[in-house]
């Protein structure tokens, strides 16, 4: 119990970094929202994780940005929070949370797992709709809140420009998790050791 407990905190801070470094990677697109590889480490960390733990992972990094600490894009405190971007923010660990669920229910299906071209087109999809489109839900509205754009210049200064690069980010997430499969469900496993009757343990 005690050594998968420390491999849970392990791994739940070395996602963590993951989404730091990876929110340190972009690049300037209007006035609002940059192109990061955010919304690529929260689907690796839900996928790889699972939903409780790439939550916690993700919920981690916004409260240490919320005491001040610069771990988004190099930016911190409440106002980071607060800002335009704070609609998005706010959503990933969410956003993690749903896609653990989905792929931990994507892997049990064996008839699914199966046909590997099938199996990459659920992942993708479920990437592609709560790994980027959900993150506009909160997103978009919080952006018209912040700035006072309409409707239609936020969808253009927070949606638009995004989806084709949210696309490749689910292409590859689902090609990176689709490959390490075996090696998710043992780290899953590990990390569940005192919960024999977990889904991912009977399937691991």
């Amino acid at each position: 119990m005690r050594s998968s407990s420390i491999r849970s905190t392990v791994f739940i801070a070395l996602f963590a970094a993951l989404f730091i470094v990876m929110s340190a990677i972009q690049i300037k697109v209007g006035s609002y929202v940059p192109i990061t590889l955010q919304t690529l480490a929260v689907t690796l960390a839900g996928a790889i994780l699972g939903p409780r733990k790439s939550f916690i992972s993700l919920v981690i990094v916004i409260a240490l940005t919320a005491t001040g600490l610069p771990l988004l894009s190099g930016r911190g405190g409440l106002e980071t929070l607060t800002g335009a971007t704070g609609g998005f923010i706010f959503a990933f660990p969410f956003c993690a949370l749903i896609i653990g669920f989905a792929t931990q229910a994507l892997f049990r299906s064996e008839a699914l797992m199966r046909n590997r071209i099938v199996a990459f087109i659920a992942l993708f999809v479920v990437f592609e709709l709560f790994g980027s489109f959900l993150t506009y839900v909160p997103g978009v509205p919080w952006l018209m809140h912040v700035t006072g754009l309409g409707f239609g210049k936020a969808m253009t200064a927070g949606c638009y420009p995004y989806l084709p690069g949210d696309a490749i980010k689910s292409f590859v997430a689902a090609i990176i998790v689709l490959s390490l499969k075996p090696y998710i469900l043992r780290i899953q496993s590990s990390m569940l050791a005192k919960e024999n009757s977990s889904p991912i343990q009977n399937i691991a």
